[in-house]
């Protein structure tokens, strides 16, 4: 197990693509590990307090990561848990591993994952699970819960897996939606602009765009994008 704590607090944001695999190596490797900070190449040990506890591939985050962005980028094996709040692109490409979140994240969260599960004890910002911009397809595999709200396009050009927010979210849920699962058990904005198919479910208050139409068990569309995506109401 690998834990690390800021030194001080960042004036920038810190590009720090890490995974828990980084914890299986020995300590001098972890130490010289480099990132970005701002525009500097820095090594690991000049931003954080590096404590190793075995070959576990387990990574504990403690404090405000809030300005460290990519954590968890292409994560295929282990744990992340961060004691705080964490940046941009947490968990962005993973295909496997478990990361928990226990205060807040900041935009692309889980951004074209593929496998693995993401777990936000607190709140999230946009893009959740959303493809980047130019790519055709967002999240594909795995699941991503979030027990507080979250803002707009959330599960965009969502390709498999499924996203369950706990609280509210914003507008443009599920734009262009292929497959998967969205489930809000709050309330939201508009859902399913240009979507193919897939399933969102919402227990609160929502906006349908206008291109679907009511069917036994809920709305299909986007009719106007030849969809057969499904909107549902829960209870």
């Amino acid at each position: 197990m690998l834990i690390l704590k800021p030194k001080f607090d960042f004036e920038v944001s810190v590009e720090m693509e890490i995974t828990p695999s980084v914890a299986k190596a020995d300590e001098q490797e972890i130490k010289d590990f480099e990132v970005y900070y701002g525009k500097k190449k820095v090594k690991l040990s000049e931003l954080f307090e590096i404590k190793k506890e075995g070959d576990e591939a387990k990574l504990v985050l403690e404090g405000d990561f809030s300005k460290v962005k990519w954590v968890g980028t292409r994560m295929d094996e282990g744990e992340i848990v961060v004691k705080g709040n964490i940046g941009d692109h947490c968990g962005a490409y993973m295909t496997g591993g478990k990361i928990v979140v226990e205060g807040n994240a900041l935009d692309w969260l889980g951004a074209e994952m593929k496998g693995g599960e993401i777990i936000v004890k607190g709140n999230a910002r946009n893009y959740v699970g959303c493809a980047y911009y130019g790519d055709m397809t967002g999240m594909s595999g795995g699941k991503i819960t979030v027990d507080g709200n979250v803002g707009n396009y959330i599960g965009e050009k969502m390709g498999g897996g499924e996203i369950e927010i706990k609280g509210s979210a914003g507008d443009f849920i599920g734009t262009e939606m292929k497959d998967g699962v969205i489930v809000i058990h709050g309330d939201c904005g508009f859902v399913g602009g240009d979507m193919k198919g897939g399933t969102i479910k919402i227990k609160g208050n929502f906006e349908l765009v206008p291109g679907f139409k009511e069917v036994e068990d809920g709305f299909e569309g986007d009719v106007n994008a030849g969809g057969k995506g499904k909107v549902v109401k829960i209870a």
